[in-house]
């Protein structure tokens, strides 16, 4: 039997919400806007939105839209969460692990972004600026996972956004539970994080896959120094 547009529309979907256009707490666009683009109707709309609500990865919230759950990166996250509680130096082997995960996805970003990738790269990188011209941290904060969500999402692997979101969630949270951080107020650093983030930006605008990947590679090694160096082992240790 050939797929329904309400099996079609389900399948969109689930590839958006797989390949990290639509993040977990996200907003799906409107009703009428998303029927319009995916081209069917608000009914079968609402059918494929039903089918994907019933798995529990949308959520619906009167008055206020439909929403993307947490259910697709809620397997790898939560055992770990009492495991990095308790044994704090986890954190160097995640940053390790990122390493490798993140410098491939950068060299993947570069060779397959797409137009549509680079545009949303750039949106990125602008605010990332913005937000360092104002020295506004918390802003800085934020949009550094965004940044790195959306260079998983240029990869064009759905496991890369998959595990790239668990890892950065463990990550923050690991951070906080150990009062260990990145800035503090310190602006050399807040600057070398921007330096960085350019330079990516650069390697995956130019199609250079080598360069994005060495440069994430810098990256995640400046992260790791900063954190579990000398002047942050009483707070590495919890």
């Amino acid at each position: 039997m050939p797929p329904t547009a309400a099996d079609r529309a389900t399948r969109e979907l689930e590839s958006r919400l797989l390949d990290g256009r639509y993040a977990a707490g996200a907003r799906l666009p409107a009703e009428r806007a998303l029927a319009e683009e995916l081209g069917v109707s608000r009914g079968t709309l609402r059918e494929a939105v039903q089918r994907l609500a019933a798995r529990g990865l949308l959520a619906s919230r009167v008055g206020s839209g439909v929403y993307v759950t947490d259910r697709l990166h809620g397997g790898l996250t939560s055992p770990w969460r009492q495991l990095l509680t308790e044994h704090p130096h986890l954190g160097k082997d995640m940053l390790e692990f990122r390493r490798v995960l993140e410098g491939e996805a950068a060299a993947f970003a570069a060779e397959r972004a797409t137009r549509a990738d680079l545009t949303m790269l750039r949106g990125v990188i602008d605010r990332l600026r913005r937000a360092r011209r104002d020295d506004d941290e918390a802003q800085e904060v934020l949009l550094d996972s965004v940044w790195h969500g959306a260079i998983a999402s240029a990869a064009h692997n759905a496991m890369f956004g998959y595990l790239q979101a668990n890892l950065l969630a463990l990550h923050r949270e690991h951070m906080a539970q150990n009062h260990a951080g990145l800035r503090f107020g310190d602006r050399a650093v807040a600057e070398a994080l921007w330096q960085q983030h350019f330079a990516l930006w650069e390697a995956i605008r130019t199609r250079a896959p080598e360069q994005a990947r060495d440069t994430m590679y810098a990256h995640i090694d400046f992260v790791r120094a900063r954190l579990t160096g000398p002047e942050n082992s009483s707070s590495a240790k919890g």
